[in-house]
């Protein structure tokens, strides 16, 4: 996409459920194109909240300003700044000692103690070129074209990405992450939208984190957003 206010390759519009044309000649990338480009843009403070399953809520104050994207937390005071480019996204955690960009093992960190990642939270894998398609699959009612991502380089904890994008909309529904013996060690899906600003965007997404030797859930967190 040529213009970077296009783009939307984060946690809040990679999940905007906006119309798309459909063609049977489009391949993976051109998908993933479909993905990052929503032509809206949503211009306010929207409240949100991480709740773990098992812990308390942890609210923030999520500014959204064109193609920046500012995660307030107040205890401790802390905001995650996300830059959108042409080409990927910049994270930047500023704390009251300084600024730093998020790279390398820091984006594999979790957010709060919780099963969000750094790294989950810019969706930087939406970038990734490396893309092939592997079929379409239902998601709840939704049908949706599987695409599968990998890393250009080894400074990830996933080696790959499985997207779950709707037909239809252009949306991202679900997606696992893959660790590099190729086990799912993460899951994310939209439950349920909301309407702002005459666009329907996500109103909770589950996250799961999972144990890679059976695939069995070991905890969830819930990203949460309300006008």
């Amino acid at each position: 996409m040529k213009q970077a206010k296009k783009l939307v390759g984060i946690a809040l519009l990679a999940w905007v459920l906006s119309p798309r044309p459909s063609s049977a000649q489009e391949d993976a990338n051109a998908i993933l194109d479909q993905l990052r480009s929503a032509q809206a843009q949503i211009n306010r403070t929207l409240t949100g909240r991480i709740r773990p399953e098992n812990g308390n809520p942890i609210p923030f104050r999520l500014q959204l300003k064109g193609t920046e994207f500012d995660y307030n937390f107040i205890d401790p005071p802390e905001t995650l700044k996300l830059q959108l480019t042409e080409n990927g996204s910049v994270l930047t955690d500023e704390k009251a000692g300084g600024q730093q960009v998020l790279t390398g093992s820091r984006l594999s960190e979790s957010v709060r103690g919780t099963d969000i990642s750094y790294e989950d939270l810019s969706l930087r894998f939406v970038y990734w070129k490396n893309a092939k398609d592997q079929g379409e699959q239902r998601v709840r009612t939704i049908t949706c074209s599987i695409v599968l991502v990998q890393p250009p380089a080894r400074n990830t904890e996933y080696s790959s990405v499985r997207l779950w994008i709707a037909k239809d909309r252009g949306a991202l529904i679900k997606a696992e992450g893959y660790n590099w013996q190729g086990k799912a060690i993460k899951r994310f899906e939209v439950i349920s939208g909301q309407q702002i600003e005459g666009k329907t965007i996500f109103k909770q997404i589950r996250v799961e984190r999972l144990d890679p030797q059976n695939g069995k859930v070991v905890s969830r967190t819930y990203l949460e957003l309300e006008p």
